[in-house]
């Protein structure tokens, strides 16, 4: 004897059992890497295709990406981070200037992200997270890095800005161990579980029929 399932239960019992879209986080990365998060080659003046100079007291650099720099003095590179600048000299100096780095945040639960790190500066720099200064600053960090937290993040684009205030000498910027966290944002039935609801539907319209042309007989 077929017993009928309702589509509202079918639809509950279904997203019930779809687990929940992981939270993703696609473009957070250290200063000076590739594509993998892994040091750029060579010596100062490669590009790093991750973070952009938005905005610079000094002229013609406004747009263009950072490119590496190299100071012994500074907390030393690793093999997940180099120090960054407007050009390969740290030069031009005595500036304020902003690098940007634009990720993007994807199911998650928005009350659970935030993103941690490290940064340091050549000579002061305060981190700003969607044009919002997040009290996080650093000063005459080169000798050292700062850790940070930062919650309020947004689905979709998010953006990390790194204003550099340099009072002589290079100018610089370094970002390491960039993570984000997140959890999953609230079940929604994945493809897979859509078409499995879609067939139930077919099952449960199927056994209605049934139900009726068996009445029917005895009728």
């Amino acid at each position: 004897m077929f017993k009928l399932i309702t589509a509202s239960t079918l639809l509950l019992l279904t997203a019930a059992a779809a687990p929940p879209s992981a939270a993703t986080f696609t473009g957070l990365f250290n200063t000076g890497v590739d594509a993998n998060n892994v040091a750029l080659t060579g010596g100062a003046g490669q590009v790093d295709a991750h973070y952009s100079i938005l905005s610079s007291t000094r002229t013609g650099f406004a747009g263009q990406q950072a490119v590496t720099y190299f100071n012994g003095a500074y907390v030393p590179e690793d093999g997940d981070s180099r120090w960054i600048s407007l050009d390969a000299n740290g030069l031009p100096g005595n500036d304020v200037s902003t690098f940007r780095l634009s990720f993007t945040l994807t199911g998650a639960n928005l009350a659970t992200a935030r993103v941690t790190g490290r940064f340091g500066s050549d000579n002061g720099s305060r981190l700003l997270l969607n044009g919002q200064d997040t009290g996080f600053f650093a000063q005459f960090q080169f000798l050292s890095l700062t850790s940070f937290s930062v919650s309020g993040l947004k689905a979709g684009l998010n953006t990390l800005d790194f204003e550099v205030t340099n009072q002589g000498g290079p100018t610089a910027l370094r970002v390491d161990d960039l993570v984000g966290f997140a959890d999953a944002a609230p079940g929604v039935p994945e493809p897979a579980s859509w078409a499995m609801m879609i067939a139930g539907f077919g099952l449960a319209g199927a056994a209605a029929r049934r139900r009726l042309v068996a009445r029917a007989r005895f009728v």
